[in-house]
């Protein structure tokens, strides 16, 4: 019961952080303002962190186990959010209803394709390390000379690929770990 006492406490305080950022976020100003973006990519995984710990059901894991474990997936989640908050461009293209559906789609392929490598990589991580990785690696050099190519939009896009192959990687790493402490 102890354990379980401890992981609500620490799912009560990554909400209430995860909450406190995005209101951070939103006061600051999200369009073309790096602390804002990294304040909504923050607050948004911690919120979502906090939740799985709060609904997880109680185990022998320690917390740094707990955290290994989501931590890249709840990151990938955040940035799915994150990254479809783009598709809402859809919306002021002045089309009819089949033509804001058709942008619609075509704006949520990144989104589409980071949950189609999130739902690979949920049991075989390494799949997910490296794809995630890879896809941080392909978006800089697709956009290196390009106007779009700018350090901060660098460090927004890549940077959460990038750490999510590498907690996934990680988790891959010490799986036998994770999977003795969760029997």
């Amino acid at each position: 019961m102890p354990q379980k006492n401890g992981l609500r406490k620490t799912s009560y305080l990554l909400v209430a952080v995860g909450i406190i950022l995005l209101t951070v976020a939103f006061v600051v100003g999200i369009p073309d303002n790096f602390p804002g973006i990294l304040s909504m990519l923050v607050g948004g995984f911690a919120v979502i962190l906090g939740v799985i710990f709060y609904a997880r059901k109680p185990g022998t894991r320690t917390p740094a186990q707990q955290f290994l474990y989501w931590a890249p997936r709840a990151l990938c989640i955040a940035f799915a959010l994150f990254i479809s908050l783009f598709a809402l461009d859809a919306f002021h293209e002045g089309q009819g209803f089949w033509g804001i559906i058709l942008a619609l789609l075509m704006h949520l392929i990144p989104t589409f394709l980071i949950l189609i490598v999130l739902a690979v990589s949920w049991r075989r991580e390494w799949i997910g390390g490296v794809l995630f990785i890879l896809l941080g690696v392909l978006y800089v050099a697709w956009t290196w000379n390009k106007p779009i190519g700018h350090s901060s939009t660098f460090a927004i896009i890549t940077g959460p690929l990038v750490l999510t192959g590498a907690l996934f990687l990680l988790n891959w790493r010490y799986r036998s770990e994770l999977k003795r402490s969760s029997s």
